[in-house]
This record gives structure tokens, C-alpha cells and sequence, in this order.
């Protein structure tokens, strides 16, 4: 049983550039030609979380991550070091 007005895609924020849109600049080849926007359905799901800053701060706190690994294993050393200072 589905219910009406629910969607299994979570909500997203709409494109800046309409599509149809050359993108000026946007090109980097010699020969290439400048880009064209596409429908906000055509982009990959994972775009868009580049957009969404509540993600983009999840990503850099979750314990899988190699930043979070280091900053960790720093913190440890720097405080190893400051208890062994106390020592002497």
C-alpha cells in the first residue's frame, strides 16, 4: 500500500542555473566547449550532499575517517607528552 505525496528521493535544494544553461568558464580543455546544465534529475544523489553542510560536517566526525584517525592519535601524543613533562 503507498500513500500519496510521499517520495522515496529525500528533499533537495533546487539548482541555481536553469537547465539549458552554457556554463561560461567552466571549460578547461583547449579545444573543449563550455558545458550545458542539465535537469536537477540527471545529477548523481551525491552532489547534492555537497551542498548540504549538516553532511559535510558528519563526514569529517565519523571514526572511518582518516582525519579524524589522525587528529585523535595527535591529540594522544600531544597529551602523553605534556603528562611526561609533568614527570621531570
Amino acid at each position: 500500500m503507498t500513500t500519496l505525496g510521499t517520495s522515496t528521493q529525500p528533499s533537495r535544494k533546487a539548482s541555481s542555473t536553469p537547465a539549458g544553461t552554457v556554463l561560461k568558464g567552466i571549460n578547461f580543455l583547449k579545444d573543449g566547449k563550455d558545458p550545458v546544465a542539465l535537469e536537477d534529475d540527471q545529477y548523481p544523489m551525491w552532489l547534492w550532499d555537497l551542498l548540504d553542510e549538516k553532511k559535510q560536517k558528519q563526514k569529517t566526525t565519523k571514526p572511518t575517517n582518516r582525519t579524524y584517525h589522525r587528529k585523535r592519535n595527535r591529540d594522544a601524543i600531544k597529551a602523553a607528552n605534556f603528562m611526561s613533562d609533568k614527570k621531570t
